[in-house]
């Protein structure tokens, strides 16, 4: 891909199948991922959040658990989290998150299966029964959960959306609303100015407020549910007692959107500070 072909304000881009043909479009947009090509092909700054966390999911049947309740729980003391989401005829998409480093190389492949399913009864003991009986219908994979995005995700008449422009720790679900989100916006932004080039980099100015509010909340979420280590634990023991007392400490961004603030008042109250 070329962000800009020879003498025009349009984005080429270069298709090969045994001969190459450049083909010119008023937009490119990139839709490729966490790993996307188009981000790299067009030059895009890019920042990156390491995360000592793998993300582990299979696909299921034989779970015993309501169909209509989607089940995701957290061990911070082991850094684990645990989820169930039924899907249709019967099957189950099972996630299980843990620390990096983890069962040899991570949970990966038909042979880890059993070690999955231990490992989840061993996080949340309460899923022994649900998991008493279950099958595997589908591949056992994990991978890194390490953040990264792309600094205002549109240049030169190419725009990323969804992973391609930023990628968020699944263990919190962001990842298709953001997508959905990011395809929204930037429709909004094409049909409400003529100058495509304008309209690229508002719809990208918006990207960078909504993810910055989204990977700011992920971010303290995951310190205090899910990282084991001894500062954690500690603020767990200042937050969780007076979150018991009144829930709504516990920032709504996942459900309520990233619109909502996220500055140090609502910081504050989450960790039990104010």
């Amino acid at each position: 891909m070329e962000p800009r072909g020879a003498g025009t304000n349009r984005p080429n881009v270069v298709v090969r199948n045994g001969k190459a043909e450049r083909v010119s479009a008023r937009l490119v947009v990139g839709v490729d991922g966490r790993g996307s090509a188009v981000r790299r092909w067009a030059g895009f700054t890019v920042e990156r959040e390491p995360i000592p966390f793998h993300f582990g999911g299979v696909q299921l049947t034989g779970v015993r658990s309501r169909e209509d309740l989607a089940v995701f729980v957290f061990n911070p003391e082991l850094g684990m989290v645990l989820g169930m989401v039924p899907q249709t005829k019967g099957r189950w998409r099972s996630y299980l998150g843990y620390p990096s480093g983890s069962y040899g190389g991570g949970l990966t492949g038909s042979e880890k299966i059993a070690t999955f399913l231990a490992e989840a009864k061993r996080a949340v003991p309460m899923v022994a029964e649900a998991y008493a009986e279950v099958k595997s219908i589908g591949p056992l994979a994990s991978f890194d959960v390490s953040e990264s995005w792309a600094v205002h995700p549109y240049r030169e008449g190419v725009a990323l959306v969804g992973d391609a422009a930023a990628t968020s720790d699944p263990s919190f679900g962001q990842g298709m609303s953001t997508t959905l989100r990011d395809a929204r916006v930037l429709r909004d932004a094409l049909l409400e100015n003529p100058d495509w080039d304008a309209a690229g980099h508002a719809f990208a100015a918006q990207h960078d407020a909504y993810f910055a509010n989204t990977h700011k909340v992920c971010g303290w979420l995951r310190t205090l549910f899910q990282d084991p280590c001894q500062q954690a634990q500690t603020l767990r023991r200042q937050a969780m007692p007076r979150i018991a007392e009144d829930l709504t400490r516990v920032p709504d961004h996942l459900f309520s959107g990233p619109d909502l603030p996220a500055d140090e008042t609502v910081r504050a109250r989450l960790f039990g500070e104010a």
